[in-house]
């Protein structure tokens, strides 16, 4: 009987782990969500981009390859549960080589397709739709990715298909891991219990059936989102804090509550190493804001504004991870502006364009995202048809659009005038 061999095959190579780790909280907590509610495919984070001009196939395998030679997170693998979960980086790139699509329905089709935490947790389809024009989705896992990681791929890959050089991540998710379980965290605990005390998430009609995902878009025009950016700068908050100041002010009537708790999942990029990692960075914080009884849509927009700036400085700590009484306000209710997604960069004779892929799915009951589209923003309302019954979210939907044009073109009159006149 042999030894064991010297030289492994390119196969074992494949399989050998590089660094065994333990998972991050947050991937903890995506984990657990993807146990339970994971057969929705909510758990998918694709980049969709339009890469146009003479594409060589050849050199996006390799940029691809790039990619994954580069960043850990698109190595992983999964091990355990629980607290018991950890990440294992794998030494072979392979497995990223995208698949050829015959049509565009296989993209969308990919998009959808759920992608297992024990499995390939990133997958490349490329469509064809003319010589010189081509359509690239990377669909990659919650676990791996978030938001700002695929901003970070889109510009690596242009630059990688255009022969840049790149310098290497100052941190591996796996760094960001280890500091996160170092960090001091007993002021950011102290601050989210003093915040949190006594709040309960927004109520909901009640349960009607299983869960599920369902989704209704709508347009907040330019002109309202010009208003709604004055006001922010003049009450010295972002466009985020007074769209949220909106969303309040819609469910405090359709809640009839005014202490309001949403959640919002922030970057999290608070040390300056982890801007060019990819991986879960993202933090969901709880913003608890108290509509006033008779103050104007300025007036929240200033108490937003504070809730929010309070939340950036105490992101770095996962809410979920408090314990007892203090996760009581943890909701399903969800606010998100999202950065602008289509961002267009040349590499080469390609031009690369970033777009909004279809038939993504939320994993909340409630969530409300403002993507940006032509000056003002696309409003899409992401629910749980079995929590929440249609005509509620569509009360929901046309409500907030109504209301944001109206306190962008009258942010002084008193919210008890303004709102019920505009929400049925």
């Amino acid at each position: 009987m042999s030894g064991p061999a010297r030289n492994p095959t390119p196969a074992i190579v494949r399989r050998m782990v590089t660094r065994d780790s333990p998972a991050s909280t947050g991937q903890r907590l995506l984990w657990l969500l993807d146990h339970h509610r994971g057969a929705e495919g909510a758990l998918n984070c694709p980049l969709l981009c339009r890469l146009r001009g003479p594409l060589d196939p050849t050199s996006l395998t390799n940029a691809l390859r790039g990619l994954a030679d580069r960043h850990e997170s698109l190595r992983t693998r999964f091990t355990g549960r629980g607290a018991g979960l950890r990440q294992q980086v794998h030494a072979g790139t392979g497995h990223l080589a995208p698949r050829f699509a015959t049509s565009a329905a296989e993209v969308a089709d990919a998009v959808r397709e759920r992608l297992s935490p024990h499995g390939d947790l990133v997958r490349a389809t490329v469509f064809r739709a003319a010589p010189d024009d081509h359509l690239l989705l990377l669909n990659l896992h919650h676990l791996v990715t978030d938001a700002w990681s695929n901003r970070v791929l889109f510009d690596e890959l242009a630059a990688l298909l255009d022969g840049r050089p790149l310098p290497p991540p100052a941190w591996q998710y796996a760094d960001f891991t280890a500091w996160q379980r170092a960090e001091p965290q007993a002021a950011q605990r102290e601050y989210w219990r003093r915040h949190l005390a006594g709040a309960t998430p927004p109520p909901l009609p009640a349960a009607t059936g299983e869960r599920g995902t369902a989704s209704l878009t709508a347009d907040v025009d330019a002109a309202t989102a010009r208003g709604l950016r004055g006001l922010a700068r003049q009450c010295g908050t972002t466009v985020f804090g007074a769209a949220l100041a909106v969303y309040y002010a819609l469910l405090a009537t359709v809640t009839d509550r005014a202490d309001l708790t949403v959640a919002s999942l922030f970057a999290n990029r608070v040390r300056p190493e982890s801007r060019g990692t990819v991986g879960f960075l993202a933090n969901m914080v709880l913003l608890r804001t108290v509509v006033p009884a008779r103050g104007s849509y300025a007036d929240l927009v200033r108490a937003t504004g504070r809730t929010v700036a309070e939340a950036f400085v105490h992101q770095s700590l996962p809410v979920h991870t408090l314990g007892g009484d203090d996760r009581s306000a943890a909701t399903d209710v969800v606010f998100q502006v999202l950065p602008d997604p289509v961002r267009a960069v040349r590499a080469g004779a390609v031009e690369a364009r970033a777009l909004v892929p279809d038939g993504v799915a939320s994993r909340f009951d409630l969530e409300l995202a403002l993507v940006p589209a032509d000056g003002g923003f696309r409003a899409v309302l992401f629910y749980n048809p079995g929590r929440v019954p249609e005509p509620f979210a569509r009360t929901v939907l046309t409500g907030y659009t109504a209301l944001a044009a109206a306190v962008a073109a009258r942010p002084a009159t008193p919210l008890d005038r303004l709102v019920p006149a505009v929400v049925a």
